[in-house]
């Protein structure tokens, strides 16, 4: 992992990969070696999908999941997302809000060979992640990324974008309420004991 890291060009963004690179923090080994601990991401796509979802909608609506691994795992979060009827409001970033009780009202799980806009869905994020990576540096070939993002309205892929302006990012956050959504997230919504989600 160490070597990963140092041959990511890390000096570039040392404030991400500085500590691994070029420490081989003991402190980053502790939280991957910690079993409490989870660096899986499908968290943070829910939320993003979910939050981008109640700006889009003025009414009620469903989500409609295939029956991955992953997604099985986050169904019980999605419906404690869905279930807390709590009247409270967080401003994450100068571009998105979170407000519950949520317009989301049901989530399912299908077969995602049976539902052709699941398939649909599978394909889009598929690609929007080969953008992502190839934007970054990390892939080369497949889809041509400027092609992949034209697809997209502007302001779509804003958070998927791979970006190392920290400045801007900075300018992008402040003043708003991340770090009490994620403290409130973790109290009312997401489950301490990770057996259970």
């Amino acid at each position: 992992m160490i070597s990963a890291a140092r041959n990511l060009r890390w000096q570039e963004y040392p404030e991400l990969l500085g500590p691994l690179a070029k420490y081989a923090s003991p402190e980053c080994w502790d939280a991957i070696a910690n079993p409490d601990v989870n660096t899986d991401a499908a968290m943070v796509v829910l939320h993003s999908m979910i939050t981008r979802l109640e700006m889009m909608t003025t009414e009620p609506y469903r989500i409609e999941h295939d029956q991955s691994k992953n997604l099985l795992t986050y169904h019980p979060l999605i419906r404690r997302f869905i279930d807390h009827d709590r009247d409270i409001e967080f401003r994450p970033t100068e571009i998105s809000t979170m407000k519950f009780p949520l317009k989301l009202r049901e989530v399912t799980q299908v077969d995602s060979k049976a539902s052709p806009a699941v398939q649909i869905a599978d394909v889009m994020i598929g690609a929007a992640l080969e953008m992502a990576s190839n934007k970054s540096g990390l892939n080369a070939g497949g889809l041509n990324p400027d092609d992949v993002e034209q697809l997209y309205r502007v302001g779509q892929m804003t958070n998927m974008l791979p970006s190392l302006d920290f400045e801007e990012q900075k300018r992008f956050r402040k003043g708003t309420q991340s770090s009490e959504m994620i403290d409130y997230l973790a109290a009312n919504i997401v489950d301490p004991n990770p057996s259970d989600v």
